[in-house]
């Protein structure tokens, strides 16, 4: 890989890994930077077949088979841009939690829609998988889970989720940890904990099994992924669809856990500037989406157009 084109692809990687800790879905950044397929290829090309040839001192034949050269240098941007969004998010949360949370509820609902959008169809039986996707997402949604967990197998669970969002267009990882209850442990603790040397075990001890997760949904999901995406396309966006949009009460900012724990207390927002400040930031976060979706468009219509006149 020649230098300008590895500098190219670790910025890309930068990119990912900044949205790939907000609400939305990296896999839809990697598609408009023109580097999905080539991500998803280079995932599916680390086989046990290409291993073996790794196991037997066959490196060169490893790397003849795989792209490791591109998509290591991918992931080392991913780790970066993950880590610095990180820092600023650690002290965001903590200044300006309202806003925070309510840049996400923006991130999310447009992300939501850019996923119906990039269905070929939608009819009654979609409706309905997205209604039921929703309604399972909106009743473990109300239930309070103001602790995270930080279980060995529980991490390594919240990993093979969540890098579906690498994966998926439209679906964002970092909204399925939030759900899960471990988004501030993992994204606001751990990982800005690997920056410090005094805190480095710390955040190590949460990232490694949620990495090992991810390592394992990216290797073995991507081809189960790949194929739903395939033959049941719109079933698959309808249901994750209906996930995202149920689960908006985990980011809803006016909200405390009631005296027993169990469920949430809801207020409505107090009608005051802060109140206005927060729709701003909703609306904000609905425009990044936006503009992540036109330029897509657009990069995917020029693609087109060259297509045809070769």
């Amino acid at each position: 890989m020649i230098i300008r084109e590895a500098v190219s692809s670790f910025f890309k990687g930068v990119c990912m890994g900044v949205v790939n800790v907000l609400p939305i879905s990296s896999g839809t950044i990697s598609l408009v930077l023109g580097i999905f397929e080539r991500f998803i290829n280079a995932i599916k090309a680390l086989n046990v077949k290409n291993f073996k040839r790794l196991f037997r001192g066959d490196a060169v034949g490893f790397l003849k088979h795989t792209d490791f050269g591109f998509l290591s240098v991918v992931l080392l941007g991913v780790v970066a841009g993950m880590l610095a969004t990180s820092l600023f998010l650690k002290s965001s949360m903590k200044a300006y939690e309202i806003y925070t949370w309510s840049f996400f509820i923006g991130l999310i609902i447009a992300s939501v829609v850019y996923v119906l959008r990039s269905m070929d169809r939608f009819n009654l039986k979609l409706l309905g998988i997205l209604v039921v996707g929703l309604l399972i997402s909106f009743f473990l949604s109300i239930k309070s889970n103001p602790y995270s967990n930080d279980n060995f197998f529980y991490l390594m669970l919240c990993g093979l989720i969540g890098a579906t969002g690498m994966v998926v267009p439209g679906i964002s990882g970092s909204h399925l940890m939030i759900v899960m209850g471990n988004y501030e442990l993992i994204v606001t603790g751990a990982i800005p904990n690997m920056a410090r040397a005094s805190t480095f075990m710390d955040g190590f001890m949460v990232l490694f099994p949620f990495a090992l997760g991810c390592v394992i949904s990216l290797v073995l999901f991507s081809h189960l992924l790949s194929w739903l995406m395939r033959d049941f396309r719109n079933q698959t966006l309808s249901v994750l669809a209906g996930f995202m949009l149920g689960s908006l009460p985990v980011v809803y900012p006016w909200k405390e856990p009631s005296a027993d724990k169990l469920d949430y207390v809801f207020h409505l927002p107090p009608a005051n500037s802060e109140t206005l400040l927060a729709i701003f930031m909703a609306l904000l976060g609905a425009g990044m989406v936006l503009l992540v979706e036109v330029i897509g468009r657009h990069k995917a219509k020029k693609a087109s157009l060259e297509g045809k006149s070769n």
